[in-house]
């Protein structure tokens, strides 16, 4: 493994750990997604297989050890928690991410990202369960028709088992703005810039 990985990765496995360390996670977590997005194609799957997946693995352990215990929790280390959950690979743990993501935004209900995580899980449960995802969250990436440059697309999504104003709640796109995003996305080679469309809509 390349030594600058090494280094990297040392700093996202934490021995041990406690409530007031659920933001640290949580901003260990997203750094990982953002280190993620400025690799170049050809290092992203090692990236995820020995970088990745062994952070998540060990914060979602760290996760479940403190929410045994923890008490008093703010919306924003409930949120916090659920996304490390979304990040599991159990049907336990998308379970997990809607429940804390759910207790987030009734503590806090202009806890917008919260809202939107409460949406993504579901549709991650359901997905895991083999049932069709209802908001359009969750993407996967396929060779195009063309054989030219692999793009995003929806994963076994009913595009009619929400309505856009339930969507709009959850700060979904309506569904006319997630099918233009993809048709753009579709156009671009670099799998960075497909993401970044996908996520701002720019």
């Amino acid at each position: 493994m390349n030594k600058k990985w090494i280094l990297f990765a040392s700093a996202f496995f934490i021995a041990q750990v406690n409530a007031s360390d659920l933001i640290k996670l949580y901003e260990e977590d997203q750094a990982v997604r953002t280190h993620l997005r400025t690799l170049p194609n050809s290092e992203v799957k090692k990236y995820i297989t020995e970088i990745m997946l062994p952070g998540d693995k060990a914060r979602l352990s760290q996760i479940e050890r403190i929410l045994e215990t923890a008490e008093n929790l703010s919306s924003q280390e409930y949120f916090a928690a659920a996304m490390i959950m979304q990040h599991g690979s159990e049907l336990s743990h998308y379970k997990k991410a809607m429940e804390l993501s759910q207790t987030s935004v009734s503590l806090d209900p202009s806890n917008t990202n919260a809202s939107w995580l409460s949406c993504a899980a579901e549709d991650r449960y359901l997905l895991k369960l083999g049932k069709p995802q209802i908001w359009g969250t969750q993407l996967k990436r396929k060779m195009n028709a063309a054989g030219t440059h692999k793009i995003y697309y929806l994963e076994n999504f009913d595009k009619d088992a929400r309505p856009d104003e339930q969507r709009k709640v959850c700060g979904i796109p309506v569904l006319s703005e997630i099918e233009s995003r993809l048709e753009k996305m579709a156009n671009l080679k670099n799998r960075n810039k497909q993401y970044s469309l996908w996520k701002t809509g720019t």
